[in-house]
C-alpha cells in the first residue's frame, strides 16, 4: 500500500509540474534565480509615404536578448541588435549597424494582481549607421545614448487569461533637445497547453528630432503575437503591428512583422 501511494503521489507531482509549467511567452515572465532566458527576434518593417515626401522605407532588424534571474522576481538582461541595409537606397552606410541595451526588471505580485517595473540603458553609434559624410560636426564623434523605463499592471485569471496594461518612456540623454517618446499599451495574454496569443492597442506619442527641429507626433498601433510551445522551455512565434491612425496624413501604411524564438535554460 505504501509503495502504491508513493507511485500515485509521484504521478500527481509530475502532472502538477507539467500542468503549471511557466508560460515563458507571458509579458510578466522573468527567469527564476540562476536561470537564463534567450529571446531571439528577426523583423521586417515598411512605411509607405505619399505626397511631397513620397517613397517607401524598409528595415530588416535582428536582436538577441539574454536575461538572467538574480532572484525569482528580479532579472538583469543584455541585448544586441543589428539594422541591415535592406533597401540599398543609401539611407544606411552598411550592414553592420549595432545597438546595445542593458537593463533590469522586477516583478511583485499581490495575489492575482501582477506588477512589473523595469529600466534600461541603450546606445548606438550613428556614424556606423549613416557614415561620416552625413554627420554634423557636433555629433560626428558621439554615440547616441538613452534610457527606457516601463511599468506593467495585470490580472491573472484561472483560465490562463491575463488582461494587462503597460506604460513606457524612451528618453534621449545625449542631445540638448532631450527627445522623449511614450507608449501606452492595453491588451491581454491568453495561454493554452501548446500555444499562446497576445494582442492589444499601443498608443505612441512624443517628440522626434529630424535634424531640423522637434516634431511632436502621435500614432495608434494594433499589436498582435502568436506562439507555439515546442517544449515547456522552448517556443517559436510570430508578431507584428500596424499603424491604424498615423498622425502624418502622408503615411499610406506603416507595419512590422517578425519571427521570434524563446529558450529557458
Amino acid at each position: 500500500m505504501k509503495f502504491r501511494t508513493m507511485l500515485l503521489a509521484s504521478a500527481a507531482v509530475m502532472f502538477t509540474s507539467s500542468a503549471f509549467a511557466a508560460d515563458i511567452t507571458n509579458p510578466f515572465f522573468l527567469p527564476t534565480q540562476g536561470k537564463f532566458l534567450s529571446d531571439t527576434k528577426v523583423q521586417f518593417s515598411r512605411e509607405k509615404m505619399e505626397g511631397e515626401h513620397g517613397g517607401a522605407e524598409k528595415d530588416l532588424y535582428a536582436r538577441e536578448q539574454l536575461a538572467f534571474g538574480l532572484t525569482d522576481n528580479l532579472a538583469v538582461f543584455g541585448a544586441i541588435g543589428n539594422t541591415f541595409d535592406y533597401d540599398k537606397e543609401e539611407r544606411l552606410n552598411n550592414d553592420h549597424n549595432f545597438d546595445y541595451e542593458l537593463g533590469v526588471k522586477y516583478n511583485h505580485n499581490f495575489g492575482k494582481v501582477l506588477t512589473q517595473v523595469g529600466a534600461s540603458y541603450w546606445t548606438y553609434d550613428p556614424q556606423s549607421f549613416y557614415g561620416q559624410d552625413k554627420m554634423d560636426d557636433e555629433t560626428s564623434e558621439r554615440w547616441r545614448k538613452g534610457v527606457n523605463a516601463h511599468v506593467m499592471l495585470g490580472y491573472e485569471m484561472d483560465c490562463g487569461f491575463t488582461p494587462y496594461t503597460s506604460f513606457s518612456v524612451d528618453a534621449d540623454i545625449d542631445r540638448d533637445n532631450n527627445e522623449q517618446r511614450y507608449a501606452w499599451f492595453v491588451g491581454a495574454h491568453k495561454a493554452w497547453s501548446k500555444a499562446s496569443v497576445d494582442g492589444g492597442l499601443r498608443y505612441e506619442f512624443g517628440d522626434e528630432y529630424d535634424g531640423e527641429g522637434d516634431d511632436h507626433n502621435e500614432d495608434l498601433y494594433l499589436q498582435l503575437a502568436a506562439n507555439y510551445f515546442v517544449t515547456d522551455n522552448f517556443t517559436v512565434g510570430m508578431y507584428g503591428d500596424y499603424n491604424l491612425l498615423p498622425e502624418d496624413k502622408d503615411v499610406k501604411y506603416d507595419y512590422t512583422v517578425g519571427l521570434n524564438a524563446k529558450v529557458l535554460f
